[in-house]
């Protein structure tokens, strides 16, 4: 590869043949925004009918929301697809590194901040009056804060203060890696095979393959897949083949649940457009929801078991379904409160002079 072009003089480098492939924009778009809706939905739903956060046990509701967990996998596989998409969109090159990853840091990492600082405030109002703070949060050290606030919890001994904060660690993972190796790694049809082999034999490579972006990389690469295909760089035949390569490796690790929900959401960003007001509603708040759920719901339910006890499956689901609404509802607010000011910081901060205007997205996670 010609070193001027990959530093950044002269022509963009690293985007990937397009070969008559038109932009996704529209249709996948919306697509794209609905499927972030369900992924957060789907996490939500499923801490909130586990016994760990609503300190009771319903059987159907576990039972029927026990795949939400893969929801993480959903986001996972958009990011994948979307972040390499907004580098080609941009012409990205590796001098652009530093703004690329200044727009993800102002995007996403203080909002996070702003939740940690809520859990922080609750555990200082609950050690005030019960003279120690909530048992589920446990021991609350300088340590253990500062490597949640910079997402190096998986390095350390360490526990995280908001147990969903260890997929914001694995995507930034994926941001610093794609944004180094973007213009070798979608460069082609050949480079981007090369890239998933080598991440695959990684996983298996001791002291490094247990690295959480490794376990959890076949799920990215299905998503940059259905980039390439979209773009014709992968003939139908190729993204099949490759597809179901990934999809194996996703079984093997991290499991075959992931693996059957990374398949079917590049199958849907692929084939199947979708359109749903309400679904792009609960895509706009999906990062807000994912963050402030698990806070929300549990302070709701430890008001309302206090009221209505959870002896009954009625009064159960009622519990429930109400902590859904004011998960829904606070993560709303929390959009348009603090997240939203920080999308426009980082944009405001961080604009892509070069970006094309059709297909422009911002995605959260």
């Amino acid at each position: 590869m010609n070193a001027k072009r990959f530093f950044g003089a002269g022509p963009s480098a690293g985007t990937a043949p397009d070969r008559g492939g038109e932009p996704v924009a529209g249709e996948h778009l919306a697509t794209i925004d609905i499927l972030r809706g369900i992924a957060a939905m789907s996490v939500c739903l499923y801490h909130l009918t586990r016994r760990n956060l609503m300190t009771f046990n319903d059987p159907v509701a576990s039972w029927l929301f026990a795949w939400g967990a893969a929801g993480v996998d959903i986001f996972f596989v958009i990011s994948g697809f979307i972040i390499p998409y907004t580098m080609m969109s941009s012409s990205y090159r590796l001098a652009d590194f530093g703004p690329f990853f200044g727009r993800r840091f102002v995007r996403l990492v203080p909002p996070s901040w702003v939740q940690i600082a809520s859990i922080l405030l609750l555990f200082v109002v609950v050690r005030a009056a019960y003279g120690s703070g909530p048992a589920w949060l446990g021991e609350l050290t300088t340590s253990r804060l500062l490597h949640n606030l910079a997402y190096t919890v998986p390095f350390t001994d360490e526990a995280w203060i908001n147990p969903v904060f260890w997929t914001l660690a694995v995507e930034f993972q994926f941001y610093i890696l794609v944004g180094l190796a973007f213009p070798w790694v979608f460069a082609g049809k050949r480079e981007f095979l090369a890239t998933c082999l080598l991440l695959i034999v990684l996983r298996h490579v001791p002291f490094i393959g247990g690295l959480l972006f490794l376990k959890h990389s076949t799920l990215f690469l299905i998503g940059g897949a259905a980039l390439l295909h979209r773009r014709k760089v992968l003939t139908n035949r190729d993204y099949a083949l490759l597809l179901a390569g990934l999809t194996f490796a996703t079984a093997v690790q991290p499991g075959p649940l992931q693996a059957g929900f990374g398949c079917a959401t590049a199958l849907i960003i692929s084939f199947v457009p979708l359109r749903s007001a309400l679904g792009a509603f609960f895509g706009r708040i999906s990062y807000s929801l994912y963050l402030t759920h698990s806070l929300t719901a549990g302070l709701t339910a430890t008001v309302l078991i206090r009221i209505i006890p959870p002896s009954g499956a009625g009064a159960k689901l009622l519990i429930i379904g109400v902590a859904v609404l004011m998960a829904i509802l606070t993560s709303w607010m929390f959009y348009r409160i603090v997240e939203r000011p920080f999308i426009g910081l980082a944009k405001r901060s961080f604009p892509r002079p070069r970006e094309k205007p059709q297909g422009s997205v911002e995605i959260a996670i």
